[in-house]
């Protein structure tokens, strides 16, 4: 009977820690209000290069060439297969925003998918920020 408790207890403290480990089965905390936020189109213009627009503006934000900006590019293809999954429009904007506690987070209102950018290290959070402060050019 000693044992059968023992071997109990120890799977509920074991089940415990995997849950707060790995986040799964456990319950999601709300995520801290939105300090500042852009919602971004991405245009891929076939030739290697894809252009950064505010939404709702002509004004390019940034320009975005494979081999330098390999890790937004390597995101956004994500992005755009999981849109083609979910057959939603392909040229809807994004949303990248800068919550409470220095979260940064790359979304997909289309899909309901949320990237936190902090996952990828400071250098590819870096690349994503920049786009979110960026002032828009002229043409």
């Amino acid at each position: 009977m000693l044992i059968g408790a023992a071997l109990l207890i120890g799977f509920v403290i074991l089940s415990a820690a995997m849950v707060q480990i790995t986040g799964v089965g456990g319950t999601q905390t709300p995520l801290p209000p939105v300090v500042e936020s852009r919602e971004l189109v991405f245009v891929d213009d076939g030739t290697g290069t894809t252009t950064v627009r505010i939404a709702g503006e002509d004004a390019k934000l940034a320009e975005l060439e494979s081999g330098i900006d390999g890790f937004v590019l390597g995101v956004m293809r994500g992005m755009v297969r999981e849109r083609k999954a979910y057959d939603v429009p392909l040229d809807a904007p994004y949303v990248i925003s800068l919550r409470g506690g220095g979260i940064l987070l790359f979304e997909d209102p289309q899909t309901g998918r949320q990237i936190d950018l902090r996952a990828f290290g400071p250098t590819n959070t870096a690349d994503f920020a920049r786009l979110l402060r960026a002032e828009p050019q002229s043409q």
